[in-house]
């Protein structure tokens, strides 16, 4: 037997899957062909990962409550009985606001934010604000568009010129290699710009490194040369771009020398870069997030966008700058109840650890996790840790006791999306998809939509109405019957948004102020940003802190690993409990007397860990770089060097904004 479904996980496709079953057990799970995205292309965690998660003998399949005597099994009563007790008790004192929920995309799905509808029928919470993946890049395109559209993926056939800037599909988006390839075929040249020499260099022709966080600098210079030597596209421009003139202004400071100075990229590849985006109509840009993970991300991608803007290369087939999208969002009724009686408090994620710690008025006195794995996850591992120890009362809901748990008074056993059905669609694609039930829950686990909904009816609020998941899901897509998007029709395979645009912006007409793609942003400078993409040094820089890079002379990137997404599957395999991994350049491993398999420890403002050293020739010599999302509970956890920093907007997480150094381990 044979079902089809869709992975949940957080990432460019949500790809078709399809589970064969013997006596009621999944056996094998292998890509959907027939899937109008993945085409049947799957990852290692769609193919095994999944699989491994689903019956693996650590996962957690009962109630726990924390006593002194360690974990004890309870009743899904019992558990409730325990919240209901205990969030009473803290909202009767301090109100709702002391209550943290914790919540992100661990596992996607319509049904997930009904966690967020317990909250608001409770009486509201505190919530972080912002985004610890994209929020940076995503406010510097809403300055500069209006809204965020994406090419539809076929598009880049179109293209005669492709630039992945800080993007690696053949390592986090291996559905889209075929259509690189297919482009390549057809006389498309494939530029890399990345300060590690990832595994998507392959397939370009040129591969351009520079320092960690100067890429903004790296598209003024592009610009400056383009401008000079008369390859906009001024008809275009006229047109459709506001504020050029200010912006020429801006550029004509980023010589290739200059910028060569900045980003230690040559000057003969800067004026190729140039030449070969201005004049290769179309030409695209596919953007990745380690680019906006600095203090100075989100004018990063602003630079970026502008480059597509001076050379038409925008409302063109085969053109556009590809960060994301969020089309389906606004074409759905919300099911978190937002139109319930509430008070709301938000704190910024990017310094979330400090900011727990310092909330008052009231204090955060619990904090509910659903989908996420804070404790590993966000930045400055010793604060977040601080914060955690604060609470009162944590509860945990997730399917194994990772670094989070650690800190919960009570574990909540969740299903995987092979045991519950729900509605899935991505913010980089333009289809959705429903997932049916596969299976039966193991053990005690529960959905999301089963576990906050008995919570609610055990609790009594009139916000959230017991209904079953198959009626939250018509009610959440009620809106696009006129499109005659149904569940019905869902159920027979993913459907495409009804109005999202093969090719955005073919109009000329941008949601901005002035209608026009902004080079100076009038919402930016309503917001009190610097209305023009100008280049600020990141926080941790030699270029800025010269003191500081003297201590902590390298760049760490803490990138995502191929295998994993983010701490997810980390536990599933020997190589995920092992001391893991830093790649360092052979020269920088000399200097410091740093052999091959030693273990080193790499040490940052905020703390150090121990790390095993792997040479490669693929890093530049003021770099290195550790997968984030390995646990700190098997010795790992690299978010304990990672810093706490506001960034130049959106409320990104600046992760890569960190100097380190590294030293033999002793």
């Amino acid at each position: 037997m044979q079902i089809k479904t869709n992975c949940p996980l957080d990432c460019f496709a949500h790809c078709g899957l399809i589970a064969r079953l013997d006596n009621g057990k999944v056996v094998s799970i292998s890509g959907d062909e027939s899937h109008p995205v993945s085409k049947g292309v799957i990852c290692s965690k769609g193919r095994n990962k999944h699989l491994q998660r689903l019956y693996s003998p650590e996962r957690i399949t009962t109630p726990l409550r924390k006593t002194a005597a360690g974990w004890q099994p309870i009743t899904w009563d019992q558990a409730y009985e325990t919240i209901a007790l205990e969030l009473s008790k803290i909202i009767s004192i301090y109100g709702p606001l002391a209550i943290l929920h914790h919540d992100n995309d661990g596992s996607e799905g319509i049904l997930k934010t009904l966690a967020a509808r317990f909250f608001n029928a409770l009486g509201g919470c505190t919530r972080p604000s912002g985004s610890i993946c994209w929020g940076s890049g995503y406010q510097a395109q809403q300055y500069d568009f209006g809204r965020l559209q994406l090419h539809s993926w076929e598009d880049m056939v179109n293209s005669r010129l492709i630039v992945l800037w800080g993007r690696d599909p053949a390592s986090t988006n291996i559905q889209m290699i075929p259509l690189l390839k297919q482009a390549k075929k057809k006389g498309c040249r494939i530029i890399v710009i990345n300060p590690v020499k990832v595994a998507s260099c392959t397939l370009a022709d040129i591969h351009i490194a520079p320092r960690p966080g100067s890429d903004g600098a790296l598209a003024l210079g592009v610009a400056q040369e383009i401008i000079k030597n008369n390859w906009t596209d001024q008809n275009y421009i006229e047109k459709h771009v506001y504020g050029y003139s200010q912006y020429v202004e801006l550029v004509q400071r980023y010589t290739p020398e200059v910028v060569s100075d900045i980003t230690g990229v040559s000057i003969d590849q800067i004026c190729y870069l140039a030449q070969a985006y201005a004049n290769a109509k179309p030409a695209s840009i596919f953007l990745g997030y380690g680019l906006q993970r600095y203090t100075n991300g989100g004018q990063t991608i602003r630079a970026i966008d502008a480059l597509a803007a001076i050379t038409g290369n925008i409302g063109v087939a085969g053109s556009g700058v590809n960060y994301a999208g969020g089309h389906w969002k606004g074409c759905i009724a919300s099911i978190k109840g937002d139109e319930l009686p509430q008070k709301n408090r938000t704190l910024p994620w990017p310094i979330l650890g400090k900011a727990l710690q310092k909330a008052d008025n009231p204090p955060i006195k619990s904090i509910f996790v659903t989908r996420s794995n804070p404790v590993t996850q966000l930045p400055d591992t010793t604060e977040i840790r601080k914060a955690f120890s604060q609470s009162q009362f944590t509860v945990v809901v997730d399917m194994f006791l990772n670094d989070t748990a650690q800190y919960a008074n009570l574990f909540l056993p969740c299903t995987t999306f092979l045991e519950e059905e729900d509605l899935v669609f991505s913010s980089w694609n333009h289809f959705m998809a429903y997932s049916p039930q596969v299976v039966e829950p193991l053990g005690q686990c529960r959905s999301d939509h089963h576990i906050f909904s008995g919570l609610a009816q055990h609790m009594g609020l009139t916000g959230f109405p017991n209904l079953t998941a198959e009626q939250w899901i018509k009610k959440a897509i009620n809106p696009l019957k006129p499109f005659n998007i149904t569940l019905e029709k869902l159920k027979s395979g993913p459907v495409r948004h009804p109005f999202a645009p093969e090719v955005p912006w073919q109009d000329g007409i941008f949601a901005t102020p002035s209608g026009k793609y902004e080079l100076f942003s009038q919402l930016a400078e309503a917001d009190g940003i610097n209305p023009l993409p100008e280049y600020v040094e990141p926080m941790e820089s030699a270029l800025r802190d010269p003191i500081l890079a003297k201590e902590f002379p390298l760049h760490l990137i803490t990138a995502h690993h191929p295998e994993h997404l983010h701490s997810q599957f980390w536990n599933l395999s020997e190589k995920g409990l092992s001391i893991q991994p830093v790649y360092i350049h052979p020269e920088t491993a000399a200097v410091a007397g740093i052999m091959e398999n030693h273990k080193v420890v790499v040490a940052t403002q905020r703390g150090q860990a121990i790390f095993t050293a792997v040479l490669s020739k693929k890093l530049r010599r003021d770099t290195i770089l550790i997968h984030q999302g390995s646990w700190a509970i098997h010795g790992n956890g690299v978010n304990v060097l990672t810093p706490q920093y506001m960034p130049d907007m959106g409320q990104g997480t600046p992760y890569y904004d960190c100097l380190c150094r590294i030293e033999p381990h002793q």
